[in-house]
């Protein structure tokens, strides 16, 4: 009992000093240059808390830290085979297989091209850098659904553009779209479908791209599609409400880890096709044909009156009912368009605006007065809003502490969202956060009422243990 002890403290120590030489190492410490080591492996597999160039610095932070769309910027670069030798002599290297996030973080630094925090200062670096990539825009999603978006990426796709998206404050490249899944390369995690790892509201912002070639045409994993075709002889009942006469063929694909593909087909006539999609497991559907008619029901009443027609028209003797303008509940709210959102100083929306709402961006309204919220700051007091363009944020489970996203693990991915909403203090308005309360509640790993460096402390100590 005493050796195991003496392991577990042992181990507390290791992992103290981990957490402490990576702050260190966040802070400015020079970089150790281990990117250079060949990174000929799949570029699939590239993250940006990869130790070989997680620490290299990006103005004030580091790829680990802030790197997810450097790293997606090299994830293309490799994917549109872009790489050229003009590439290969602006980044300092010889072969294709020297290249990687590293690589390219190095080359933006010794351009000047982070503003402090990581941020990417110029759009035009990249194509500086790598001249067969140019930069086409950086804009918004227009849909806000999740048919919508993936059809609004998938149009961006098929005319030859590569898309970096962000999601939840997080830059991942999208590799493909098929039906309403879309497949992304995540620089923080393995998940391929993004829906399963991500939440989209729409409006995300995305950068735009043009390469030497186009996205190449995708197909999900070989082994995430299992199909089974089984042929019954036999009445078949459609899932949906409308009823085919002599005979069905259903088809019911499942797209996640395993798609089952089930063909049911009667000996008869016509064949109609009902295609039913999940995000759930795998199951399994039976399909039976109803011998009913048809659902659709048209009633025709006629009557024995003569041949003139009466109406009768009744007429209330109520009084009109008085119109009531109903304030909207209070709560915490964000903004789901490309648009801004103004914040006012008064309740009446007049006035030079004193602030305003981003994207995605979270707002607490503590009163309303009809749609017009009112925002409560540090100070008590930040200003009014118009909730009518907003959504209300969805009611969320609490969550542990350090699990901000919610995923009910502590990993690097909290510690990313810690890191991007410290930083996030220095440049929004009072009362206007990127966590809604319960992310907010999550991020004070260490209880003590406020979200700071000390937390960031603490996160790196439970994600190295």
């Amino acid at each position: 009992m005493h050796t195991i002890e003496k392991y577990g403290i042992w181990k507390r120590i290791f992992s103290l000093l981990l957490a402490l030489t990576f702050i260190a190492g966040v802070i400015q410490f020079e970089p150790i240059k281990l990117n250079r080591i060949s990174a000929a492996e799949d570029y699939h597999t590239w993250r940006q808390m990869d130790p070989r160039w997680g620490s290299i610095s990006m103005n004030g932070t580091t790829v680990a830290s802030s790197g997810c769309l450097i790293t997606s910027l090299s994830i293309m670069a490799r994917a549109s085979d872009s790489l050229d030798d003009a590439a290969l002599a602006n980044l300092g290297i010889t072969s294709i297989d020297e290249f990687n996030p590293g690589v390219l973080a190095e080359a933006y630094n010794s351009r000047n091209g982070f503003n402090y925090g990581g941020a990417i200062a110029s759009w035009g670096t990249i194509n500086k850098i790598i001249p067969q990539i140019s930069f086409v825009k950086d804009s918004y999603l227009t849909s806000f659904t999740q048919e919508g978006i993936a059809s609004e990426i998938k149009s961006m796709m098929d005319q030859g553009y590569h898309v970096i998206l962000n999601v939840n404050w997080h830059w991942v490249y999208i590799e493909g779209v098929v039906g309403n899944d879309i497949y992304m390369i995540d620089p923080a995690s393995d998940t391929r479908l993004l829906y399963d790892y991500y939440t989209l509201f729409g409006g995300n912002e995305y950068w735009l791209m043009k390469c030497k070639n186009p996205p190449a045409p995708f197909a999900p994993p070989v082994s995430d599609i299992i199909t089974t075709t089984t042929k019954v002889t036999g009445e078949i009942v459609t899932t949906d409400t409308t009823e085919t006469t002599d005979t069905a063929e259903t088809t019911t694909t499942t797209y996640q880890e395993t798609t089952v593909t089930t063909t049911e087909k009667s000996t008869a006539k016509p064949t109609t096709t009902t295609t039913v999609k999940s995000t759930a497991k795998p199951t399994t559907t039976t399909t039976v044909k109803s011998t009913a008619k048809p659902t659709t029901t048209t009633t025709t009443v006629k009557t024995t009156v003569k041949s003139t027609t009466t109406t009768t028209t009744v007429k209330s003797t109520e009084k009109p009912a008085a119109t009531t303008t109903t304030s909207m509940p209070a709560g915490e709210y964000y903004n789901p368009k490309t648009d801004e959102i103004a914040v006012y100083a008064s309740s009446d929306m007049s006035g030079v605006p004193i602030a305003f709402v981003r994207t995605n961006e979270v707002v607490n309204a503590v009163e309303c007065i009809g749609s017009a919220g009112h925002i409560a700051g540090s100070d008590g007091f930040a200003g009014w809003i118009e909730l009518s363009g907003m959504s209300p944020v969805k009611e969320e489970v609490p969550r542990d502490r350090g699990d901000i996203n919610g995923d009910g693990k502590t990993d690097m991915i909290d510690l990313g969202l810690l890191s991007e909403y410290l930083k996030s203090l220095a440049v929004m308005p009072d009362g206007v956060s990127i966590f809604t309360a319960c992310e907010a509640e999550a991020a004070d790993i260490n209880g003590d009422g406020k979200v700071n460096s000390g937390d960031v402390l603490v996160c790196l100590m439970l994600v190295c243990n």
